[in-house]
């Protein structure tokens, strides 16, 4: 397929440029500082440059795609970045006629606030995490209120371990039998296969070992 990644330069976004690489999908890696992904050496790689923030950039990054990847993150802070970015994205998408997102947020985002401890909920996420939970629920909602063929994907905490492709997902938001943790690999993983499973459209599934 034809895809666009934002946030493609590191974390899981990395991880879903390099894994859509080498399934051999079309892809365009819109980032900020491309010199990041100077290593990369694939003919199926596009890398465009840019900033989420100028509608124009990603209006012109989007138009031809078939599917759209947004793995954006702004940090702890205070930040309306994610939610910003995402707007862009998805009123670019609607212009463009390109449907398909999928957008990895958080587990601990809203109804999922339940599959998580006590010390997690309360603490981490509380108190710790509390700007950039509020910028992924308002993230969540710009595109929960689009006309897009959109999925959410909600991890709990990340780690750098390599791809495994076993892990649950899917699961109601008061099951604690999750491991709270999984890595980004299997986060890119779950991300890709949904470009063709239509189970979670308009849904949030959580995923994590």
């Amino acid at each position: 397929m034809k895809l666009v990644i934002f946030g493609s330069t590191a974390g899981t976004g990395r991880e879903l440029l390099e894994q859509a690489l080498e399934q051999g999908h079309d892809v365009s890696a819109f980032a900020r500082t491309p010199e990041k992904i100077d290593d990369l050496e694939y003919p199926n790689l596009q890398v465009i440059q840019g900033d989420v923030l100028d509608s124009a950039a990603v209006e012109a990054a989007i138009a031809g795609q078939e599917a759209v990847l947004c793995t954006i993150g702004a940090g702890a802070g205070r930040t309306t970045l994610r939610e910003d970015a995402t707007r862009n994205i998805v009123q670019a998408m609607d212009r463009t006629g390109v449907q398909r997102l999928i957008c990895q947020s958080s587990l601990g985002v809203g109804d999922s606030r339940a599959n998580l401890g006590a010390f997690t909920r309360h603490v981490i996420v509380g108190l710790f995490l509390r700007h950039a939970f509020a910028d992924h629920e308002r993230q969540e909602a710009v595109i929960e209120q689009s006309p897009l063929k959109w999925t959410i994907v909600r991890p709990p905490h990340l780690l750098d371990t390599p791809r495994t492709g076993v892990y649950r997902h899917g699961f109601p938001p008061k099951d604690r039998d999750i491991k709270g943790k999984i890595s980004r690999a299997d986060v890119a993983d779950f991300m890709l296969k949904q470009l063709t499973d239509d189970s979670y459209l308009q849904s949030t599934p959580g995923v994590s070992y």
